[in-house]
């Protein structure tokens, strides 16, 4: 297209109509044509603001996107023909740092950004348009990202994933026939938000706050001067394995001040406002601000889990506090996430150093296995790939392989290094299998579907159990609706996914009673009983269309969808509890003692009572496998 045919396509669009011709002239003779190809980036947020141009765009479709801390992408708004892509980022000075990625072939007009700001000098008319857009453009913008990083900022809730029962403080209790006087006098002297009234100092039978001392002075009576006649009866309490910011909503929401702990219908700490300002001393909050401002791979590798004795003794305390143990794996899990991002925005700054430059197109890290369940202990490997977006028909095809082959390796080896052991099965997005665009992964998904094998049986279980971490999510969002869909509808898929599971088995006697004094004395805890229980529950996710990747919370749906029994559903999250709390106990004996980290635990040093519950643990497992083992003779079709 000539830029004589520009000009009369500037023409027919405001606010190039408010321009004289000669400076409609002026601005087209500068300006060059120039394409881009679907998925490439017109502005990349790397970019300084000097180097970024402006284009108008003649034909295709382009978006915006906000890469946010947390590693997630989100796309704020949508380009089409007659638009001005760079505006915003110009005039800001650079400040919002978006990125402009081509959703079609896009054809566009480089425009002569010194130009175009000396005909706005020219042209107030044309000027103030151009500031009013920018305005609108700007409070448009804000608002859709208020609106998309307030669900989807998972940072702020890591701020609240600390336990309740890490935050309160011990009780006071008074009797009920104590006085207000003297109940005022205790708050007083105690510098406390309020007293627990209990008659036992167990169950709580009401609280005293300031709010009551208050009633009590305004309309003081001699006949009713007692605590049992003032106080609040019916408190709101939280349970003690509650996250604080299920606490935290109703301090800010009910204005309440003073809410009680309780543990088994017992009192066994208190809340205030107060606590909450203690977010900042948490363990937890440090840990994340550690890995947040880890600004070399050196540094980092402090923060990885078998170096970080915080993050152990954090782990040690929740454990210790009866926090449900698959919870606090998740909160392991949750510290593994930060330092993969850490590392991939490390990586991205470490390749434009050497002269390779930003990511040529969009991507996304996931990971896989017991990471993207959130099931992590201290023993764990490397199992991660990447998605990429559509690349081949690209020109510099070459190049963006080689780009993203240097990126995961890099990414691989610093993750080895900071306490996740590179995978001995190869999965790893460094490997060209596990490194695809999204064309490439259905296409694999296809062959999974139809052609599996032992060995690719087992690469697509671990697949299914994958999760986004870093970069486009959309991608892996895509893939995971393909990837639903397409084992939902195969019955084939699910009677092999079914025989897999039937591998490992529980040991037993031959009268069915379950075995727990082997030679050796010790269990591999993953192989047998957590296994068991997520091939079952993921069999049970797939054949329902289930789309969670975390056993908790499959287990959730498949009880809400009435797919398993509540009493199951509990049963097995019993299991989980108690199997991850007896390898998350051994690894911090282990990491204590300077000992290597496994999942063999010695059924020996257990007490009697937790053999007990291990025993317990198995047999659930086993009766889980059992329950696959017939629905798979009953529907066998292979």
């Amino acid at each position: 297209m000539a830029n004589t045919e520009l000009m009369h396509l500037l023409k027919d669009y405001y606010p190039f109509t408010l321009l004289t011709e000669y400076q409609l002239q002026d601005m087209t003779d500068k300006a060059k044509q120039t394409t881009f190809s679907k998925n490439e980036f017109l502005l990349h947020e790397d970019e300084t603001a000097e180097n970024l141009d402006l284009y108008f765009l003649v034909s295709g479709l382009a978006k915006n996107i906000l890469h946010q801390r947390n590693g997630k992408q989100i796309s704020l708004r949508y380009y089409y023909p007659g638009d001005i892509i760079g505006l915003m980022v110009m005039f800001t000075s650079g400040e919002l740092n978006f990125s402009v990625q081509a959703l079609e072939d896009c054809t566009v007009f480089k425009l002569n950004k010194s130009h175009f700001f000396e005909i706005m000098t020219r042209n107030n008319e044309f000027s103030k348009v151009i500031w009013e857009s920018i305005g609108e453009r700007t409070k448009s913008l804000y608002d859709e990202m208020k609106n998309k990083t307030i669900d989807d900022d998972d940072e702020n809730l890591e701020l609240l994933r600390t336990r309740v029962n890490t935050m309160m403080t011990p009780p006071i209790f008074i009797s009920s026939l104590t006085t207000m006087s003297e109940a005022a006098s205790i708050l007083q002297q105690n510098d406390a938000s309020g007293l627990v009234v209990s008659d036992d100092s167990a169950k709580v039978n009401g609280v005293i706050t300031n709010d009551e001392i208050l009633n009590y002075v305004k309309q003081p009576s001699s006949y009713q001067n007692k605590v049992k006649d003032w106080m609040n009866t019916t408190p709101f309490t939280v349970h003690a394995n509650s996250f604080s910011f299920e606490a935290l909503s109703f301090i800010k929401n009910k204005a309440l001040d003073f809410i009680p702990v309780v543990h088994n219908q017992t009192v066994i700490g208190v809340l205030s406002s107060r606590s909450f300002l203690n977010l900042e001393d948490s363990s937890y909050l440090d840990i994340t601000f550690n890995v947040q401002n880890s600004h070399n791979i050196s540094s980092l590798i402090k923060q990885g889990p078998l170096e970080n004795v915080t993050l152990q003794s954090f782990v040690q305390d929740l454990v210790d506090k009866d926090s449900y143990a698959y919870e606090v794996a998740e909160a392991i899990t949750n510290h593994n996430d930060n330092l993969h991002r850490q590392i991939i925005k490390l990586i991205v700054n470490e390749m434009k150093n050497e002269g390779y430059g930003t990511p040529p197109i969009n991507y996304c890290f996931i990971i896989m296995g017991s990471q993207a369940r959130h099931e992590q202990g201290f023993h764990t490997d490397q199992d991660n790939g990447l998605i990429l977006n559509d690349f081949e028909h690209l020109p510099n095809k070459s190049a963006i392989e080689n780009y993203f082959e240097i990126f995961t390796r890099k990414i691989n080896h610093h993750l080895s290094l900071s306490g996740f052991p590179k995978c001995t099965g190869g999965i790893m997005a460094q490997e060209v299998k596990w490194r695809k665009s999204l064309t490439q992964w259905k296409e694999e998904i296809q062959t999974w579907k139809t052609e599996l094998d032992a060995q690719e049986i087992q690469n697509f279980t671990m697949f299914y159990d994958f999760r986004p971490i870093y970069g486009d999510f959309s991608l892996a969002e895509e893939i995971r609706m393909y990837l639903t869909d397409k084992a939902k509808r195969s019955k084939t898929l699910q009677q092999l996914l079914m025989k897999d599971a039937l591998r490992f088995k529980i040991p037993t006697h031959p009268f069915g009673i379950l075995n727990l004094k082997q030679k050796t004395k010790k269990i591999n805890i993953k192989k047998t009983g957590l296994t068991q229980i997520i091939y079952s529950i993921r069999i049970n996710a797939i054949k329902y269309g289930v789309h969670e990747v975390s056993t908790i919370k499959r287990l959730d749906v498949l009880k809400k969808i009435h797919a398993m029994h509540p009493r199951d559903v509990e049963n097995a999250k019993t299991a989980l509890h108690y199997l991850h709390y007896y390898r998350l106990q051994q690894n911090l004996n282990q990491l204590e003692n300077n000992e290597e980290v496994s999942n063999e635990i010695n059924i020996m040093e257990l007490s009697k009572e937790d053999r007990i519950k291990l025993k317990e643990a198995l047999q659930i497992a086993h009766r889980m496998q059992q329950v696959t083992k017939i629905s798979f003779n009953r529907n066998r079709v292979v």
